[in-house]
């Protein structure tokens, strides 16, 4: 919807009300340097007065007793646990392999291995650089 010129008036004599009134609030201010030197003192005052709240708060974690909740979240899955977990049952298969860097031979898991035997490195070999 496109502003009529009755609109537009009002905008522009509303800004121009603004900026007379910014203009009349900068000249009463104080120079820039002294404001720049009491942001500064402020900024100080904030920092000290933070810390000293905090060294003075009361730690609210120990009042609520959220401190022994882990204790009870045991005896809750106790109450609450339906089977107990299933032994393992598959074997696990060992396959021997040689380090091709060393020339370390190793038992491992079959699962271990991405492509074959041949590019097998050892846990030695592969955090040292080279």
């Amino acid at each position: 919807m496109p502003l009529n010129n009755d609109d537009i008036k009002q905008l522009i004599a509303i800004l121009q009300k603004g900026l007379t009134e910014d203009i009349s609030d900068s000249d009463t201010n104080q120079p820039t340097k002294t404001l720049k030197s009491n942001k500064k003192k402020n900024t100080e005052n904030i920092k000290r007065n933070s810390y000293n709240s905090v060294q003075n708060r009361e730690n609210k974690f120990l009042t609520l007793g959220l401190d022994k909740l882990h204790k009870e979240d045991v005896s809750v899955d106790k109450l609450l646990i339906v089977n107990p977990p299933t032994p393992r049952t598959r074997q696990m298969s060992l396959i021997s392999v040689k380090c091709r860097v060393c020339g370390k031979e190793e038992k491992i898991s079959s699962t271990m291995l991405y492509d074959s035997a041949d590019r097998y490195k050892c846990n030695k070999c592969c955090s040292s650089p080279g």
